[in-house]
């Protein structure tokens, strides 16, 4: 059984009473004295359980997720805005004008030269909401994952070799964020590591998805404020997954993404 024992503490003595030092001592002040296992027994005791770390991390993710939220609609609207809507107003004018210079009797040449402008605009425009619609949900996720992926390879700067072995189908939430994922660390890897070619290598059963990206690289990569990885890490996060980086001077960087495969 434990026993507490706290001396009274008068206007000379230290925290506890017992000596005149305004610091106390290893008698006075429990703490102390203690050893590292009576230090852990307190921590158990006394610290945040399982439940309570699991709670605060969950508020967090789904903070993170809010946020996210957030940014995504404010960027489609500002795309919207800037890119697409500004190019159907200028085919809108462009239209109005060559229905004036049809009725003025203009020059064909003139008229041609308004209708490829127009015509430019509107490729444009549906180019504009392919690339937007693409940043939401890439319509090659459809397909599957491994398809995905091997489209983002395909496309890569660097030579890339992907590695599928999926048992079913993970949930459309799950696919979206592998994607993303693997798109911004083949996109960081082109810019910043130095490599020569790069490894994607997925595998996926029972409840577990495993994404992993390995480059040739100089390494040194780290998950810190602020970096691309840290947004990484915070995205898997929202669905209960984690990101790890193993990256040395010198290489080769290895990133991991686990993530419910449900």
């Amino acid at each position: 059984m434990w026993e507490w024992r706290w001396a009274e503490s008068s206007s000379t003595a230290g925290p506890a009473g017992c000596c005149p030092s305004p610091s106390g001592c290893s008698s006075c002040t429990p703490h102390r004295g203690w050893s590292a296992p009576h230090r852990l027994l307190l921590t158990a005791l006394l610290g945040p359980d399982r439940a309570d770390q699991r709670i605060r991390t969950l508020e967090e993710t789904r903070a993170q997720a809010v946020d996210d939220a957030a940014a995504t609609l404010r960027r489609i609207e500002r795309d919207l805005h800037d890119g697409t809507q500004a190019r159907l107003v200028g085919l809108g004018m462009h239209l109005t004008m060559i229905r004036e210079l049809v009725a003025g009797g203009a020059g064909q040449d003139r008229i041609l030269k308004v209708v490829e402008t127009a015509q430019g605009n509107a490729k444009q425009a549906v180019a504009d909401l392919r690339h937007l619609v693409k940043g939401i949900h890439p319509p090659v996720l459809d397909q599957g994952l491994d398809t995905a992926l091997a489209t983002l390879a395909a496309d890569s700067a660097l030579p890339v070799r992907v590695s599928c072995g999926i048992e079913g189908r993970p949930s459309p939430a799950v696919e979206s964020i592998a994607y993303f994922c693997t798109a911004e660390l083949l996109a960081n890897t082109a810019k910043h590591s130095g490599a020569s070619e790069v490894t994607v290598t997925v595998h996926g059963a029972a409840k577990i998805l495993l994404l992993t990206v390995q480059d040739n690289g100089r390494g040194g990569a780290v998950v810190g404020a602020g970096s691309g990885l840290a947004g990484l890490r915070a995205r898997v996060r929202t669905v209960d997954g984690s990101l790890t980086c193993d990256s040395p001077p010198g290489g080769p960087t290895v990133v991991s993404v686990l993530l419910p495969f449900g």
